[in-house]
């Protein structure tokens, strides 16, 4: 068991143009990283957010897991493992990480090894060891919880697409080919979510001779399988920059490639839909109930934006100041708690990636259901 606390490393601040408190919840001097945008990182009661932090400044050092509570108070390192980053690159080095939606549980990938982590007491175990599924050329992935919450999904990247389906009860773990990779499984219909096509980055410049990364790979598509591969639904093509479940929706939500400057919402059952327009969304994450979704914005940065669902009305939450260039330690990737009460995002705006959690008030929200916009420019349709 490894349970350090380390009380608190918070600066609170007031984003001086929306008003909305900011807290940044990571100080040490090396970088920090929230989990991703498809899935809850925030415990249900709002009361605490996982993070990772590296052990030290310098390429290839090792990432750790903590948890911190809301008000930026009770740093708890959670893990301490390896000497390096994770293999393949795993997130940007970091180990593999997924939170129960109780908030109770943490499973995280360190290699080939899942173990399972008790969040309040550190508590730690190898659950199974999956070093048959992969290799150093084919990492494992991103892991995705089944609606049961009794299975997890993980699929390998890089020259080779397998995916492995592991029963958190029984330890077993089966190969099934889905014929893509999955990054997704449906919380209201046991369904899990496949990108079929290939991804092989390159890069490619525009009228100004300006280069920008692209995938240059197999034309991409979003489908829906049963547990087992069968059942085949088509969801869209890939329309997406970015994209994710849409919280315990059937449905995907994602920001549009260039030129469209929309979030998409697609399922299965309807053409994709435009559901907000305006400026550019960049990456998007959904709050569970299915409601709202974060976004940040670039090209220009307009901040990171607030979006209500059901109207597609949007406004701007608050101003990361990240550098927002190619590497990812200056992406804001903005994620959202089950409720929609509290963004979490990560800034270099210090010279140094570290985590912020916004804390959305009710008036704030009230006022984007309103359809209230920040300037006169602003707009949304």
């Amino acid at each position: 068991m490894l349970r350090t606390p380390f009380a608190s490393e918070r600066i609170q601040m007031i984003d001086p143009k929306t008003g909305i408190k900011v807290i940044q919840l990571s100080s040490y001097p090396s970088p920090g990283g929230h989990f991703p945008y498809y899935w809850p990182s925030i415990t249900p009661d709002n009361g605490r957010v996982l993070l990772y932090s590296q052990r030290w400044t310098g390429r290839g050092a090792p990432w750790d897991l903590y948890r911190v509570d809301a008000d930026g108070l009770n740093l708890f390192q959670l893990s301490e493992h390896g000497d390096r980053e994770e293999p393949g690159g795993g997130y940007y080095g970091r180990p593999h990480g997924l939170l129960t939606l109780d908030g109770e549980t943490l499973y995280a990938l360190w290699g080939s090894d899942l173990h399972r982590i008790d969040v309040e007491t550190g508590d730690q175990e190898l659950l199974v060891q999956l070093g048959e599924f992969c290799s150093d050329d084919a990492p494992l992935g991103t892991p995705y919880m089944s609606v049961d919450r009794n299975r997890l999904f993980m699929s390998t990247y890089g020259v080779e697409q397998r995916t492995v389906r592991v029963d958190l009860d029984t330890g077993e773990c089966v190969e099934i080919d889905y014929g893509g990779v999955v990054f997704g499984c449906f919380q209201s219909e046991d369904r899990v979510v496949v990108q079929t096509g290939g991804i092989k980055w390159g890069t490619e410049e525009n009228e100004k001779g300006e280069r920008r990364i692209t995938n240059v790979g197999d034309e991409l598509a979003i489908w829906a399988f049963d547990q087992d591969g069968g059942d085949p639904k088509f969801i869209c093509p890939q329309i997406f920059a970015h994209a994710t479940v849409l919280g315990c929706k059937p449905q995907m939500q994602g920001c549009g490639r260039p030129p469209h400057r929309c979030i998409w919402i697609a399922g299965s059952d309807a053409e994709p839909e435009k559901r907000a327009q305006g400026p550019y969304f960049w990456h998007s994450g959904p709050s569970y109930d299915g409601e709202w979704i974060v976004a940040d914005t670039n090209w220009p940065d307009n901040g990171i934006q607030l979006i209500h669902v059901p109207t597609g009305h949007f406004r701007t939450l608050c101003h990361a100041g990240a550098t927002q260039d190619h590497y990812e330690f200056g992406h804001c990737h903005p994620t959202i708690s089950q409720d929609g009460r509290l963004v979490v995002f990560r800034s270099d705006r210090t010279g140094m990636s570290q985590v912020y959690v916004a804390h959305v008030t009710d008036e704030f929200r009230e006022s984007v259901i309103a359809g209230e916009l920040d300037r006169p420019k602003d707009k949304w349709m």
